[in-house]
């Protein structure tokens, strides 16, 4: 489908608005705006003591590299348009030129290319006017020869992708598109049509119905932030999204990204996710498209303040790259928020979840359920999995993500998720460490799907019988929040007489079966009392005798779990309840 690709003449054109810049200003008179710019021109500073980045590739990946550059042009960009000091202008000219000298920005894992490209195409379009003539000949021939032009080999898999890859392949093609535009516009118009026909591909997966992210709260960030950037960079060159903000589900994302954070500021972390987030562009952005104010909380503001009020010693090689465009986007944090104490991505969600919470404040109960199937990109083998936090106190834990890096340099086979592949012998991957339930210790089954199938004000039902499918005929597991307690109640039928089944979770608090043999959790000051519907033998196991050499340890955590030795009948069932204690 051809569109009307023919960009504003004047710059900065990536992001800004005409007077955009004049705009920015304005966010200092706000207490959250000022501190966020006293943050950036902390680390701005910094920046300005220290050489380019160097190629750098480790492993597979030159990500980090390409990362350190983007955060530091966004970073010393917005804050030359805070101050009109040349001095930050020059230090992110500098960066760019660096870095278009290199030989390559590593095609072979195109995520490095396009974060590159982002990162020279926004030195190009915000300080244009100070470069010489030769300098913007070095980083227009820089994004074509080894941006643009690289992603039109053969073998780009992710043009048509529908994960993140889609998503940041795009988005930094098409700044690189819009910024070199007068010089090869024929050229740029291929690649940004490109980006507008295929990002729905992936926008489909992402978000429909309901925002849930099948990979997870940490690519949501990863994913979503390039995803806006594209729309917003599109509307601030072109005035027009294309269409792509109206996808089915984009514009109630931002619930999506509300509910996974709990009430102490955790991210409910499943599959490859990282335990904690920090503020996020996107969702700014999110909030101003789309008019939804509540979803800048209390929890939100706090990520704002830790993140205005932390002072860095040096820049980090993986900085917060897209957090300076917040300013960009940033608004007045509502006098008041309606608590969301449920969330439901909807049945036909790729990975569906539930989230319950007994009140949106600090210290409330928090019990999260994540469906879906292990065979989905980035994911684990966590389906039917409760993750649970009251008192302020994370007591069912996700363990989150591994480091790519060190598992692909010892030979783990660790982008396969075909059944029974190295990537579910890693103990935060797999079946040992995930709060599930097991059939004589077999893996859950990587095409099989769990379907919530009822979802209510405080408790939600799942069928995992495709998960288990050979070994029971039926598998459901309800879940509840009762109060401040979390409930699990799971039924089997059509089990083998004899099989082994087993409930088991991971926890970081510190577990004791008493002489009645009741389970208690403690940690933090606070305890937890487990229940049974009828009697167990607890067994309590540290995680260090369960991973294996290539696992990351994680000290303090242990798992815990009872097990049944299933009956003639081929029937069970059983409930726990988490009980917080006084």
């Amino acid at each position: 489908m051809k569109h009307n690709l023919t960009p504003r003449s004047d710059r900065p054109r990536l992001f800004f608005e005409p007077g955009g810049t004049e705009r920015l200003r304005e966010k200092l008179s706000m207490p959250e705006g000022r501190a966020m710019a006293d943050r950036l021109l902390h680390d701005a500073g910094l920046m300005l003591r220290i050489p380019p980045q160097p190629r750098k590739v480790e492993g597979r990946r030159m990500l980090s590299a390409s990362r350190t550059v983007l955060y530091r042009i966004n970073t010393l960009g917005i804050v030359f348009f805070l101050t009109g000091d040349r001095r930050y202008a020059e230090r992110a000219v500098a960066e760019a030129l660096h870095a278009a000298n290199y030989s390559d920005w590593h095609p072979e894992h195109f995520l490095d290319t396009a974060e590159m490209t982002l990162a020279v195409a926004i030195a190009l379009d915000w300080f244009g006017a100070l470069l010489t003539p030769e300098e913007t000949d070095q980083l227009t021939q820089a994004i074509l020869d080894k941006g643009l032009l690289p992603s039109c080999s053969g073998g780009q898999w992710w043009i048509k992708g529908t994960n993140n890859w889609n998503q940041v392949c795009h988005a930094g093609m098409t700044a690189g598109a819009i910024a070199v535009f007068e010089c090869a516009p024929d050229f740029a118009r291929e690649i940004i049509e490109r980006a507008i026909d295929n990002v729905p591909r992936a926008m489909a997966v992402g978000y429909a119905p309901a925002g849930a992210y099948p990979e997870g709260p940490m690519y949501w960030a990863y994913g979503t932030e390039f995803n806006v950037a594209l729309i917003a960079m599109l509307e601030s060159a072109f005035g027009s999204d294309f269409g792509l903000a109206a996808q089915p589900g984009f514009d109630r994302t931002g619930d999506f990204l509300r509910a996974t954070l709990t009430p102490s500021g955790r991210l409910f972390s499943y599959a490859d996710s990282s335990t904690t987030r920090g503020i996020s562009f996107a969702l700014f952005w999110l909030m101003q498209r789309f008019q939804r104010p509540e979803w800048f909380t209390m929890a939100e503001q706090q990520l704002l303040s830790r993140y205005a009020k932390s002072r860095p010693v040096a820049v980090k090689g993986e900085g917060p790259r897209m957090t300076p465009l917040s300013l960009i986007y940033l608004q007045q944090p509502p006098s008041h928020v309606e608590p969301q104490l449920a969330y439901f991505s909807g049945a036909e969600a790729a990975v569906p979840i539930a989230v319950f919470r007994s009140a949106e404040k600090s210290g409330a109960s928090y019990l999260g359920f994540k469906c879906g199937s292990p065979f989905i990109s980035h994911g684990h083998m966590d389906a039917g999995s409760f993750f649970f936090e009251a008192k302020g106190v994370l007591w069912a834990a996700d363990l989150g993500s591994e480091s790519y890096h060190r598992l692909e340099s010892r030979g783990v086979d660790l982008w396969n998720n075909r059944q029974h592949s190295g990537r579910w012998r890693i103990f935060r991957l797999g079946p040992a460490s995930h709060n599930i339930l097991l059939i004589d210790g077999e893996e859950q089954l990587v095409e099989g799907r769990a379907v919530i199938t009822e979802c209510r004000a405080n408790r939600a039902v799942a069928d995992l019988s495709t998960l288990y499918a050979g070994r029971a005929l039926r598998v459901e597991r309800r879940v509840a929040l009762i109060g401040e307690a979390a409930v699990i109640h799971d039924r089997l039928a059509g089990l083998r007489s004899g099989s082994l089944v087993r409930f088991q979770f991971c926890t970081p608090a510190k577990a004791a079966v008493g002489k009645d043999g009741e389970l208690t959790l403690s940690r933090s000051g606070c305890r937890v009392r487990l229940e049974t519907s009828q009697p167990v033998e607890w067994e309590v196991t540290p995680e260090a005798a369960l991973r294996g050499p290539d696992d990351s340890p994680n000290p303090g955590y242990s798992m815990v779990k009872f097990e049944f030795i299933a009956p003639p009948s081929g029937n069970m069932e059983y409930q726990v309840a988490l009980t917080p204690l006084a």
